[in-house]
């Protein structure tokens, strides 16, 4: 009888302490929904766009509300510029006055701002005129759908919070001969073990963006090619430096992402993957800045070897300098 009691007992305590966890769960799946309510789509993520003025600037933009909420946004314009630090991040800043004569349409109708239903996707056209005093030059700026429910809803400098955005690239006139430079190309001298971070850091010093396309070639102490990497293609906008990356990067696995933080230190890197390493190696890079040029050339060498053998050589040398201290010492 006791023991039946006690199993009792023990039932009952189970169940009390199952009971909040069963039930905990529901409600944090609703948190779950009610913070994904805002889901927006956006296509194209960036525009290209060359003009010669005058001209009449008409692009489509086709946004989506991916939610089962209606979304009330606000159409906003922000001009960006590269940030410093080269690593692709954008500042936003106000808007020239060249830009100001930028209009979202909903076909004939201007918009500032929108509604979209559950699951609706919605064309629009981005129209400006470009007058004949248009200076030459790119000019940067992002056409952002902004929530009007989310109180939170705000753009920084660096960032939009609450909306999304299509980024637009706009090039007036006809583009000069590109300018440029390697700014920076080094690589760790000692290296104890792969993969190997290497830096890579271009100058634009021209009007107009450049997407510049290379490789490193990596050869070993006996001039045989031990590896090579590929220059993702990335956008140097005018008059800016960016840190470029390797072409694996631009859709990394899980394992390839940690290997990308642990490498990055304050800035991009490429990775040349490889694992063992040892000796004297000598990598070269190839820059084109653009279709028609200019290239560049450089190089820079580092050593290899794996930290156990440092330290093996290492302590070898110590026994070494201790022998010879006591022999002069006799001596």
């Amino acid at each position: 009888m006791k023991k039946v009691l006690w199993l009792l007992a023990f039932g009952f305590w189970l169940l009390a302490l199952m009971f909040p966890i069963v039930y905990s769960i529901p409600l944090s799946v609703s948190a779950q929904k009610n913070k994904g309510q805002f889901s927006l789509g956006i296509y194209p993520p960036i525009f290209e766009i060359n003009a010669q003025a005058p001209a009449n600037i008409d692009a489509k933009i086709n946004i989506q509300n991916l939610s089962e909420f209606s979304q009330n946004l606000s159409i906003t314009f922000k001009s960006f510029r590269p940030d410093e630090k080269g690593d692709g991040t954008l500042r936003y800043e106000a808007a020239p006055p060249t830009l100001q004569k930028i209009k979202v349409y909903d076909g004939e109708n201007p918009l500032e701002q929108i509604t979209l239903d559950p699951f609706e996707s919605r064309d629009l056209a981005l129209k400006m005129d470009i007058e004949s005093n248009t200076p030459g030059g790119d000019y940067y700026f992002s056409v952002i759908f902004l929530s009007q429910e989310n109180q939170d809803s705000k753009i920084s400098q660096s960032k939009i919070t609450g909306g999304i955005g299509t980024n637009v690239i706009l090039s007036v006139g006809r583009k000069g001969p590109f300018r440029g430079q390697i700014k920076e190309f080094s690589i760790p001298r000692l290296v104890t073990h792969g993969p190997v971070p290497i830096t890579l850091l271009l100058a634009n010093n021209s009007s107009y963006y450049l997407n510049p396309t290379g490789r490193i070639i990596i050869q070993d102490m006996f001039h045989r090619e031990a590896g090579q990497i590929n220059i993702l293609p990335q956008y140097v906008l005018a008059n800016s430096s960016r840190f470029m990356k390797d072409s694996d990067q631009a859709s990394p696995t899980f394992e390839r992402a940690a290997q990308i933080e642990r490498l990055e230190s304050d800035h991009p890197v490429l990775i040349w993957p490889e694992t063992f390493l040892f000796g004297l190696y000598t990598a070269y890079a190839h820059i084109k800045l653009s279709e028609n040029g200019p290239v560049f050339e450089t190089k820079a060498s580092f050593i290899a070897i794996p930290a156990y053998m440092l330290f093996a050589i290492s302590f070898l040398a110590f026994v070494l300098i201790g022998i010879y201290l006591r022999v002069k010492k006799k001596i």
